[in-house]
This record gives structure tokens, sequence and C-alpha cells, in this order.
């Protein structure tokens, strides 16, 4: 796998008609936990036909092709093609082997849910102090084996998995709705990630299956508002924990007032914190202020006003970009040159950054992202979701609590984002700047790759 900068892209290929909420049962079930990253889907990542004659869309071969080495995802189901006897869900492989076909690594993601205060996930509990693996409840524990044992091919880790990610935007999401009416307090949200970050990497040791990193990326909110006085930061409180009753909030931080609840210890004194964890914030700048985070994170100095003190202190761990991009996209051919103005001139400010500082701790970023998503009312996407190509059958799957019937899903022509005025593709325009990708180095973590299967 390649040791450089990595360029990546968000992947989460819903379609007009989406809604992003169904339940677990039912003729809709195969959407309830929009995991898109298996056999049933395969119609819109994998390259092939059906049946039919259908010809898949073959998205990864679209974003190998464009030069991107890494995807981030969303959610992950991960008892997907549950085999009673072995206990083991295989949905995934393919997935993650033609991912490495295209010389693509994959962001796995366990879920905010499996944070949140459902029957299923924690139930109002929250781990021992010392995040002993037997501390979770039983379901927890259950959830993070099946996660493992879901990339694990030939009893190891599958080589395209870069890390783990778990949860996304804690500071700001606190997890309502999720199982529960009531909300998450932020260091319960805080101790929850640290467990299953601590058990991850525990449990990878213990059963041998070769390492992936390890992060929980947070939203730029950490930053606070410019002016404000600093108080803390949520990179901060995983690395070093926080004290309950003492430690500030960061600015941001939702669902909590004034300090942390509760007493919980960091991840930095874990003697594995270094080699295996890295940072990562989700990230709206450009230009002079997108140059001035990276520094500040390359080359920390304290500052009386919080977003310039950000991050807070000096680390020796990476950084990854996790949601790159400005803002959504307007209507017609002006909304598609601004978007390709804007993201064009995000990866040629990064790029120019790590060229400047060859040690740099900046590993790269993952584009905000690859098509647009309906249900989220706005349009993010470098490629835009055209006509109906034809309606593709799931098929049945097994979980390992129900056999989920058969549903068809659109398989939609995807138009790239282009500049009217040169007729180039925003996608083209990305390959040029980063494909073949530079092998820019940084310091701290490399690009561990778990051993070959």
């Amino acid at each position: 796998m390649s040791t450089g900068t990595k360029y990546g892209i968000c992947y989460n290929p819903t379609w007009p008609g989406y809604t992003g909420s169904y339940p677990n049962s039912g003729p809709n079930a195969q959407l309830s936990d929009a995991d898109f990253f298996n056999v049933s889907f395969q119609a819109l990542w994998n390259a092939g036909t059906d049946a039919n004659g259908n010809v898949y869309r073959d998205d990864l071969g679209t974003i190998g092709g464009g030069g991107f080495n890494l995807v981030r995802l969303y959610n992950w189901g991960p008892t997907r093609g549950w085999d009673a006897t072995t206990q083991v869900g295989t949905a995934h492989l393919d997935f993650l082997d033609y991912a490495s076909k295209n010389g693509i690594q994959v962001i796995v993601p366990v879920s905010n849910y499996f944070l949140s205060d459902d029957t299923y996930a924690w139930n109002g509990n929250n781990p021992g102090g010392d995040y002993s693996f037997g501390s979770a409840p039983a379901a927890m524990q259950t959830a993070l084996t099946q996660f493992l044992s879901s990339v694990t091919k030939n009893g190891k880790l599958h080589p395209a998995v870069h890390s783990f990610s778990v949860g996304n935007e804690i500071d700001i999401n606190t997890l309502q709705g999720q199982g529960s009416s009531g909300i998450v307090d932020p260091a319960s949200r805080l101790a929850r990630i640290i467990w299953w970050i601590v058990n991850l990497q525990g449990q990878m040791t213990a059963n041998s299956l070769g390492q992936a990193l390890l992060t929980s990326p947070i939203s730029n909110a950490d930053q606070g508002n410019p002016g404000t006085t600093p108080a803390s930061y949520w990179f901060g409180a995983l690395a070093g924990g926080v004290t309950g009753g003492t430690t500030p909030l960061p600015q941001g931080t939702t669902g909590g007032s004034g300090t942390f609840g509760a007493t919980w210890s960091g991840l930095s004194g874990y003697t594995w914190f270094a080699d295996w964890y890295y940072n990562s914030v989700n990230i709206y700048q450009s230009d002079s202020g997108l140059s001035a985070t990276l520094t500040q994170y390359d080359a920390w100095k304290s500052n009386t006003t919080n977003n310039l003190n950000w991050p807070g202190q000096q680390f020796a761990v990476p950084l990854l970009l996790t949601e790159f991009a400005l803002s959504p996209r307007g209507a017609g051919s002006a909304g598609e040159n601004a978007e390709f103005a804007s993201l064009v001139g995000q990866v040629t400010t990064v790029t120019d950054y790590l060229a400047s500082n060859p040690g740099s701790l900046v590993m790269g970023f993952c584009i905000y992202e690859f098509n647009d998503e309906a249900y989220l009312n706005a349009n993010w996407g470098i490629f835009m979701e055209g006509n109906v190509l034809y309606n593709e059958p799931t098929g049945t799957t097994q979980v390992s609590y129900a056999t989920w019937p058969s549903v068809d899903y659109p398989v939609n022509q995807l138009n790239p984002v282009t500049n009217s005025t040169t007729g180039q593709t925003l996608i083209a325009a990305l390959s040029a700047i980063f494909n073949p990708p530079a092998a820019i180095p940084f310091k701290g973590v490399a690009d561990h790759a778990p051993a070959a299967t």
C-alpha cells in the first residue's frame, strides 16, 4: 500500500427517493442499516453484469481510476451475509476485494448507533474506568467481535482495511433518537468511543489479526467561534482524558453544560497510541484559513483566541481531513463551475502545503462526496444523479437476528460535475492534481498495512 498522501472521497451511494429512515423488519429492512458496501448493492460499486445483462455502475472503478486511494464510509452492518455455523458475516468481502483491486483502502465505520443508548447498544450504561472488554454490555462485546470478523479473510484483516472510524462528529451529535429519546452526555460519548478504540486494538492483537489504524472524526465546531476564549478540545479529550467537573466542554459541544460530567482517562497512555491512532476532523475551509489550520496542527503555538489555539496542544499523531469541502453546489452550470473552482482550489491548497512541508503530520483528505444525496437536501457530489438505468434486486440477506427479503433499488446514471467553460470534468481536474499520487511523506504513523491475505 502507498505510504504517501491519502487522496480520499466520502462514499454513500444513495439515490433520489431514498429517505434515510427504514425499519429493520418488513419489505424495506434491506435499507435499514444504510449499508451499501456489500453484495446486495454491488450493482452500484462493482464491475460486471446482472442476470439480465444490466451493466453494473462500477463506482469503485471510477474512484480508483480517478486517482483516489481511500474511501470513507458511514455505515456498516457487520452481520450481513451471516453464517449461523461460523457466526461470521461475509457480505462485505467482495467490496473489500474490489477496492483493493482498484488500489483503494477503506475506512470502515462504526456508526453512531454503536455509541447510543439503544437497548441493543449501551442501553444507558458506560464502560468501566479501565475500558476492559468485559465492562461493556454484552451486546457491544458481540458487536465489536462481529465488526472484526466481517473484515477478516483467511484469518487476517483484509488488506483493504485502512482504519476503523468510531462515530462521526460525536462532539455535536447527542445521539438523541438513535434507539432512545434522551441525549447521551458528552462524557459518556467520550468513554464509549475510547472503549471501542481500545478494544478494537486489543482484539486485533489478541487474535493475531494484524493491525489497522483507529480514529474518531470530530466536527470543525471544535475550533469554536473566532474571537472566543480557548476552552478545551476534543482531540485532547480523546488523547489525554478529562476530569469530571473540571475539564471545560470544548466549544461547539452539544448535550452538556459547562464541564465534562465524569472523569475518564485518555488514549495516549496506551503504548500503541502513537503507532496506530490518528486524529480526524470534518473541515470546511479554503485558501489561507485552510493553510493556517494545517500549520496550527503541524506547529502548534498557544493563542488567546479559541480558533487560533486549536487543537490546543502539539500532537505527534497524524491528521486526516475526513470530510473536505466548502459548500453545496448551486443550480445550473454556474453551480457546477463554482463547485469545480472551490474543490480544485481546496485540493491545490493542501497539496501545495504538503509539498512545501515534507515533514507534515497531515495524512491527506476525503472529499465530501462522490455523488449527490437527494435526501440530505443539498448537493455536494462530484457526480450528479441522472436517469434510472434499471432497478436491481438485493436478493435475500441473512443477518444475525433475521432474514431480510429482497427489495429493488434503482441504479441511476451518474453525470460528472463539469466546467462549462473548459469542458473538463471535476474528477479529471482532481485526478490531474494527484494521479499518479505523489508520495509526500509525513511524520508519525505510516500507512500500516495488515498482513496480506
